[in-house]
């Protein structure tokens, strides 16, 4: 493999990371909201057993159940906020990108419902009444008119520097 191509190759891998973020943060957010519907029918849900016993428990019963629930429901309901200010961040990220394509090109449109609109490559295809291989050729044209651009060499370059800096030195990521 050339030089070139290696550096082509790498450079859309790096433009597809970067377009790539807002469908990570709505999928951490859909991870969230899950775990706050499970955490709020588990607070909805009737204890089980009887509430009058005849008899005194063995064990100290636990009394903080419910309370903790609801910490947990709260805990949640921040994370989820905070997703969605990450969310916002990273699709004026990617609309930053891809300003440099046509507003009504077949690129940017590709572009659009690929990393946006958060749509698979046959839908994206059945959308636009094409083969997904005349999809995936329209795609890897954006991508080399984004690389193209100085300024989103620039970003992608600052992008790729902070990621290195949070996997920290032996790959990992260093983030809680």
């Amino acid at each position: 493999m050339s030089k070139k191509t290696t550096d082509e190759t790498l450079g859309r891998e790096a433009v597809k990371e970067y377009l790539q973020q807002y469908h990570t943060a709505v999928g951490k957010k859909r991870i969230l909201e899950e775990r706050h519907r499970v955490l709020s029918s588990e607070l909805r849900a009737p204890s089980t057993g009887s509430a009058f016993r005849l008899t005194p428990p063995t064990k100290p019963t636990k009394t903080d159940g419910s309370v903790s629930v609801v910490f947990r429901i709260s805990e949640v309901e921040d994370r989820i906020e905070e997703q969605r200010e990450e969310m916002a961040k990273a699709v004026l990220n990617v609309m930053d990108l891809i300003d440099v394509l046509p507003a009504n090109s077949t690129e940017r449109t590709v572009v659009e419902m690929r990393h946006i609109d958060c749509r698979g490559w046959d839908k994206i295809a059945e959308a636009l009444y094409m083969s997904r291989s005349n999809v995936f050729n329209y795609y890897n044209a954006a991508l080399d008119k984004i690389l193209e651009n100085k300024r989103n060499r620039k970003l992608l370059e600052e992008y790729m520097a902070r990621k290195q800096r949070r996997a920290g030195p032996h790959g990992r990521n260093n983030r809680p």
